[in-house]
C-alpha cells in the first residue's frame, strides 16, 4: 500500500509541475528523480524500466500524431509536442500500474475514464500552460482525443498484464 501512496504523491506533484513550470531543466530533474525513486523503491516488477519506456514511447508517438495532424497546436508552430508534455508521459507511465492500478480491473472502466479524463487532462494542461491550443472546431479536436484515449488506456492496461512487463524473462 505504501508504494501506491508514494507513487500517487509523486504523480500529484509531477502533473502540475510539468504543466506549470517553465523550466524544462526543472521538469527533467524531477522526472529523473521520480524515475530513480520509482525503479528503486516503488516498482516491484523486474521489467519496470521496459514498461516505463514502452508507455512513454506509445504516449509520445500518440501526441506526435495529435500535434502533427493539427488536433493540438503549439504556440510556436512546431508539429511536435512540447517538452513538458513529453516529460509528463514518463511520469504518467510510472503512475499507471501503481496509483492507477484500479484501471486493471475493467477494460470498460479504462475506456470510460480514458475517454473522459484523457481529453480533460489535455484541456486543463493547455489552459494552465498556455503553450498548447485545441484546433478549430474544438469539438472535433476533443472528439479525436476522446476516441484516442478510449482506445489508449484499455490498450495500456491490457499491455500491463503481458508477461514481458511482469516477469523476468528466461535467458
Amino acid at each position: 500500500m505504501w508504494r501506491i501512496i508514494v507513487n500517487a504523491l509523486l504523480f500529484d506533484i509531477a502533473w502540475p509541475l510539468c504543466v506549470l513550470v517553465d523550466s524544462v531543466a526543472v521538469i527533467v530533474a524531477f522526472t529523473l528523480a521520480n524515475l530513480f525513486i520509482h525503479l528503486r523503491i516503488v516498482a516491484d516488477k523486474p521489467n519496470e524500466w521496459l514498461w516505463v519506456g514502452t508507455i512513454w514511447l506509445c504516449g509520445a508517438s500518440m501526441d506526435t500524431l495529435v500535434f502533427s495532424s493539427g488536433v493540438l497546436v503549439n504556440d510556436d508552430g512546431s508539429p511536435f509536442p512540447p517538452a513538458w508534455l513529453l516529460l509528463l508521459w514518463a511520469n504518467f507511465a510510472m503512475a499507471l500500474r501503481y496509483s492507477m492500478f484500479f484501471l486493471q480491473k475493467s477494460a470498460w472502466l479504462a475506456v470510460v475514464l480514458g475517454g473522459a479524463f484523457g481529453p480533460f487532462s489535455y484541456w486543463t494542461g493547455a489552459w494552465l500552460n498556455g503553450t498548447v491550443e485545441f484546433s478549430e472546431p474544438v469539438i472535433l479536436s476533443v472528439s479525436v482525443l476522446v476516441i484516442l484515449w478510449a482506445l489508449f488506456l484499455p490498450f495500456t492496461t491490457w499491455l500491463s498484464r503481458r508477461r514481458i512487463f511482469s516477469e523476468v524473462q528466461d535467458a
